[in-house]
């Protein structure tokens, strides 16, 4: 009998893809709250990182001594924060960090966030290690419990793009899918077919069940992907037409 193979990462890259888009609305770019029902806890024990992914001392940003000077001696508004000119308020909000807390990696970096959001209202791209590297920033510069979150959350991100071990990728999995929809059937069936696709792929039509199961909660969590839906369906009817 043929053996076809499916793998795929969709609820995956649908759930970082948000990270990488960061829009004008976030304060800060941190990450947007969601409310979800009482139910929405992990079960399990919580994911506890290595002290060292949380290390800052790795943080740098190029800018000149003369930059770094003119914004020291720049003189600010009493109401820079209602600045109209995105380029101006960046300036303003770059010169008030730096005058704050000093020439350290974490001002500039926060600052250059910023002045990428002004500069672009319907939000911007970035990638996992920026969003790191600013979460790492604004620690550093607001340690408090939601700027750990927020970096918590980039590394758990990060950690389940890299991870060999399929239990891990699951628990960090499910823990960011419950915290977005609640500890719901659809959420653990999601996640053991994410954790299969990633760890060696469906085969139907022996899993074509699983398969579809699978694409059928994908759907109903991200309405989306009802072309993969259908895709799937079909999938299946010509694995079993061949087999």
């Amino acid at each position: 009998m043929m053996k076809r193979y499916f793998v795929g990462l969709t609820a995956f890259v649908c759930l970082l893809s948000l990270s990488f888009f960061v829009g004008c609305g976030d304060p800060e770019g941190g990450k947007s709250s969601v409310s979800v029902g009482p139910d929405a806890t992990e079960s399990s024990e919580p994911i506890v990182l290595p002290d060292d992914l949380y290390d800052t001392s790795d943080l740098t940003y190029d800018i000149s001594d003369a930059e770094v000077q003119e914004l020291m001696a720049l003189e600010l508004p009493d109401d820079w924060f209602q600045e109209k000119n995105p380029k101006r308020h960046a300036k303003y909000f770059h010169a008030q960090l730096v005058q704050q807390f000093g020439n350290i990696p974490a001002v500039h970096i926060v600052a250059e966030h910023k002045r990428k959001q002004l500069l672009a209202p319907g939000g911007f791209i970035t990638n996992l290690d920026e969003l790191i590297n600013y979460a790492k920033a604004r620690y550093v510069l607001w340690p408090n419990e939601s700027t750990l979150k927020s970096l918590d959350g980039y590394l758990k991100d990060k950690l389940m793009q890299e991870t060999d071990d399929p239990e891990l990728f699951a628990k960090i999995f499910r823990e960011k899918l419950v915290h977005q929809f609640g500890d719901i059937p659809e959420v653990d069936i999601i996640v053991k077919g994410e954790t299969k696709g990633m760890f060696g792929g469906f085969k139907l039509p022996d899993d074509a069940d699983e398969y579809l199961a699978y694409h059928e909660a994908l759907h109903a969590l991200f309405p989306e992907t009802l072309h993969l839906l259908e895709s799937a369906r079909e999938d299946v009817r010509k694995a079993k037409a061949e087999g």
